[in-house]
């Protein structure tokens, strides 16, 4: 037992060398600097911008990436490590993002947000995110134009003051116990009216609170932009109330950004059921809401394969001619696809026809070589599966 225990360990530790530089920090999280000029500032800001390992990767050279910002300077190491660790295995449930926060503290920013106290129609604030730091961001990284702001606090009130007076500025918001106690900003006096001048763009708001001490005085405040919420938030508006009362104070921001990601990114990553409403109304009616939440909430395609092909595989037992013409759709959309094909060719073998099944899945074959050797493997699998069917069915 003792020598078998001694060969493990030994065998254990060949491989921490290995192991330790695939989980090398500053190579899967490389942070750069990024000062920001602006005539609202004497010098100028400096950020700390945490790229995805796959920044600087040749094969991902022309990616373009999400961007989370946050304005506390000690939110850097959380949220990337946070978006390291649920964006590395296949980017699910977070998608690959920049992280932006600021270096350290700045007194001239700092008196910027005080002046939203003291004049709070005043949105200098806003015009510089808009006109300097944003545009400095798009201007030097492969950015996507869809920016999440991430925001606790102090700091969380500001996004709402930001998705209250220039919405456009982010397309995701989460908040974290925002201090609206003594109308901030007139969020909670305006936000009704303010809610209610809405666009035709699509926005997310994630908004959590819990019941500590620090979060108490602003629980009234609280409450009444959820009424103004319910009230006068446009149909563009995706929102969330979420109360983490079992929580830790200090925990609030880490629990919402999680939570907020992945409710965030779900259209991407969960398909639509077969009974979910818009299944119910047919293909066309799948490809219209994707359509939809690639204009007018990402920016870029959103796949519909993933719904299309669940819609069609509840049909198959009932009405097996209205599925196969579901999948025939997909693979139409999406030519480039080995598992369209492949799905294509097992719809198919389960009606009998093997040759045609043979026949797609060789093409899923043909367009898996670029993937990972899995799903190379898994299509080869498939269709040997389909020709030794074929060969019997022939003797």
């Amino acid at each position: 037992m003792i020598k078998i225990l001694i060969a493990s360990l030994i065998f254990m530790s060949s491989l921490l060398p290995v192991s330790a530089k695939s989980t090398d920090i500053m190579e899967l999280n490389p942070i750069e600097s990024l000062k920001v000029k602006s005539k609202f500032f004497k010098e100028p800001i400096e950020y700390n911008v945490t790229l995805p390992k796959s920044y600087s990767e040749t094969k991902g050279k022309d990616k373009k990436y999400f961007v989370v910002f946050d304005l506390h300077p000690r939110s850097q190491p959380y949220l990337s490590g946070l978006h390291d660790w649920l964006s590395h295995n296949g980017e699910w449930p977070w998608l690959e993002s920049i992280v932006i926060t600021p270096a350290n503290y700045n007194p001239e920013f700092a008196k910027l947000f005080e002046q939203i106290v003291s004049e709070p129609t005043n949105q200098t604030m806003l015009d510089y995110f808009e006109y300097d730091l944003l545009n400095a961001i798009d201007e030097k990284y492969r950015t996507n134009g869809f920016k999440v702001y991430s925001g606790f606090m102090g700091n969380g009130a500001l996004g709402l003051f930001a998705l209250l007076n220039r919405p456009k500025l982010f397309n995701a918001y989460i908040i974290s116990s925002p201090s609206l106690a003594n109308d901030f900003g007139l969020i909670t006096s305006e936000a009704k009216v303010k809610l209610a001048l809405k666009d035709d763009q699509m926005r997310f708001l994630y908004l959590a609170t819990g019941n500590h001490q620090y979060e108490q005085g602003n629980l009234p405040s609280f409450d009444l932009f959820e009424k103004a919420l319910k009230a006068s938030s446009p149909s563009t508006l995706d929102w969330q109330v979420h109360r983490n009362n079992k929580s830790n104070y200090m925990s609030q921001p880490i629990i919402s950004i999680v939570n907020g990601i992945e409710a965030l990114f779900n259209d991407i990553h969960t398909d639509l059921k077969a009974d979910s409403e818009i299944s119910k109304n047919g293909a066309q009616a799948i490809i219209d809401y994707y359509a939809l939440i690639s204009d007018k909430k990402y920016g870029f395609d959103i796949s519909a394969e993933g719904s299309l092909k669940a819609l069609a595989k509840s049909l198959m037992a009932s009405d097996s001619q209205k599925g196969l013409s579901i999948y025939q759709k997909t693979v139409a959309l999406y030519p480039e696809s080995a598992y369209a094909l492949s799905s294509l060719a097992k719809a198919y073998a389960d009606l009998g026809n093997v040759n045609k099944a043979v026949k797609y899945q060789t093409q899923a074959v043909e367009k898996s070589k670029s993937m990972i050797d899995w799903h190379q493997n898994k299509h080869k699998q498939y269709l040997d599966e389909y020709r030794e069917k074929l060969d019997s069915v022939g003797e």
